[in-house]
């Protein structure tokens, strides 16, 4: 790299000038083969039309020797490069039946569209111009060319010229001009150094030195620049004077400034000292709050876990109450049925005594018709014995009805014992049923107690949910505010790490800026000011 203003002058003087040649090479090249390639085809377009006009003036005395000399003159013209007469399908039809229609494409767009095509290019090394003009039959060709009309294309004139001398002409032109160029872009190089050196780089090296002179040795800063009023270097040495002036001030007030760095560097070394015992501290504290929250969070879990599993079995148990309940009522209903029947049963045996007693009523009725009969008989006995064989016939009948009678009474008993045993045994059942129907209506109303502190219990029970599901959302809520305060803890032991590391490199770089100081206030105190 270049590191001096004069080599860098000179590099941009050489540069600017190369640069300058350059352009003005490419723009005065390009200018000429413009031009050139413009008077060309203007040339190309004024001998087309004379080669056009002549050949067909010649084709219009009918006689082909006047065609081809015509042809062989034009085609022998300095600078064409060749001349083609190409015919059209009505011309080869009537005067060269033999002769194949062209296959060139841009001849047979030419014959069909009847326009002027011209063609730049640069083929083997040869510069060129192809124009390719339809000759357009008038109302005289149609004398010769009966098979066409106005308007018809008859043929096409090729014409091609060479370009080649005016490029070698170009060429040596351009080569005149970049030579010219280049010695006066190197005259202006050399006169522009000596006018730089003389006004420039003379009064430059001369206030460098100065500068030098100032800067080296004792460093003192009372020294001036000696100058000479006038021109810029002048000025500048002026300016330059002003500057060490400020540095003057600027570097007194340093002085000042690095003692009372020193002093601010060493205090603020032993508050990082404090800081950094107050950070260890911090993070000592941080971390044992950590721990009991950690603790904390596992006791939250573990109530979360116990009052859902409490709230479960509480869900299980008032279903289990809810069950009991329904089981209890329907008892309680088939016991009022139970109830019902045995009062209407007991009823029933109440009637059935009835009945009995009033059989036993006929019973005694019957009994008493059965001692009538009976004495009825034993009379009736005792009147056949006193009648004798007349009464014989009465007596076997009073002793039939005796017998009767006595069997009746025997019945009578029996059937007094029977019904007796009966209405003792309704009575039995009766007095039962009565007692039974007392238990049960006992058990109805502690089966009604029960229900009521079933019910009582399953409010209970809904209750004890209720406040198990408030107990177990407020213990989640509670465990995720001590994970967030987990998290807290961890970003504040992050940050206290952070702030440890921080006090650390600040108690370094403290150190550094002591060192720092002090090396300034011994650089500073170099100066004489």
């Amino acid at each position: 790299m270049l590191a001096s203003v004069k080599s860098k002058v000179i590099l941009s003087i050489v540069s600017l000038s190369i640069l300058g040649l350059i352009g003005m090479s490419y723009y005065l090249s390009s200018t000429l083969h413009s031009l050139s390639n413009t008077t060309a085809k203007k040339s190309l377009k004024m001998l087309s039309e004379s080669i056009f006009q002549t050949m067909t003036t010649s084709m219009m005395m009918g006689d082909p020797e006047v065609v081809e000399t015509a042809f062989k003159s034009a085609k022998g013209i300095d600078g064409i490069a060749d001349l083609k007469i190409t015919k059209s399908k009505a011309v080869i039809e009537v005067y060269a039946p033999n002769e194949k229609y062209t296959t060139d494409p841009l001849l047979s767009d030419v014959l069909q569209n009847k326009t002027t095509k011209i063609i730049e290019s640069d083929e083997n090394g040869n510069h060129i111009i192809r124009m390719i003009k339809p000759m357009i039959a008038e109302q005289r060709c149609l004398q010769c060319h009966y098979n066409a009309q106005v308007g018809y294309a008859l043929g096409a004139m090729d014409l091609t010229i060479s370009l080649d001398k005016n490029d070698d002409a170009i060429t040596q032109t351009n080569t005149t001009l970049i030579i010219s160029l280049i010695i006066g872009g190197i005259a202006f190089s050399i006169v522009a150094l000596i006018f730089f050196g003389r006004e420039i780089f003379t009064p430059l090296n001369n206030l460098k030195e100065r500068i030098a002179d100032l800067v080296s040795g004792d460093k003192d800063l009372t020294k001036r620049l000696a100058h000479k009023k006038g021109n810029e270097f002048g000025e500048t040495a002026n300016e330059v004077n002003h500057f060490i002036q400020m540095i003057q001030s600027t570097v007194n007030e340093v002085k000042s400034l690095g003692e009372q760095n020193n002093e601010i560097a060493s205090e603020i070394e032993i508050s990082s000292h404090v800081i950094r015992k107050g950070v260890q501290q911090e993070r000592e504290i941080v971390s044992q709050t950590s721990q009991k929250s950690e603790d904390i969070q596992n006791i939250l879990d573990e109530t979360i876990q116990a009052a859902t599993t409490t709230q479960e079995t509480i869900i299980e148990a008032e279903k289990e109450l809810a069950k009991a309940h329904n089981s209890l009522a329907n008892l309680n209903n088939e016991v009022e049925t139970f109830v019902e029947s045995e009062n209407e049963l007991s009823n029933e045996l109440l009637v059935l005594k009835n009945d009995a007693d009033q059989v036993k009523d006929v019973l005694n009725v019957i009994k008493e018709i059965a001692e009538q009969t009976n004495l009825l008989a034993l009379n009736a006995a005792i009147e056949a014995a006193r009648a004798g064989e007349h009464g014989r016939g009465f007596a076997v009948v009073a002793d039939e009805v005796r017998k009767l009678a006595e069997r009746t009474q025997k019945s009578l008993a029996e059937i007094d014992i029977s019904v007796s045993t009966i209405v003792q045994a309704i009575n039995d059942v009766s007095d039962k049923m009565t007692i039974n129907a007392q238990n049960i209506e006992a058990l109805v109303n502690i089966s009604d107690d029960v229900e009521q502190k079933i019910s009582l219990t399953s409010n209970a029970m809904q209750t004890s949910t209720q406040m198990a599901n408030k107990s177990k959302n407020d213990s989640e809520k509670m465990s995720q505010n001590i994970q967030e305060i987990i998290s807290y803890i961890g970003k504040i032991e992050t940050l206290s790490t952070a702030n440890g590391t921080s006090v650390m490199s600040i108690e370094s770089d403290l150190q550094k800026l002591v060192h720092v100081a002090s090396s300034l206030q011994e650089t500073i105190d170099e100066f004489k000011s």
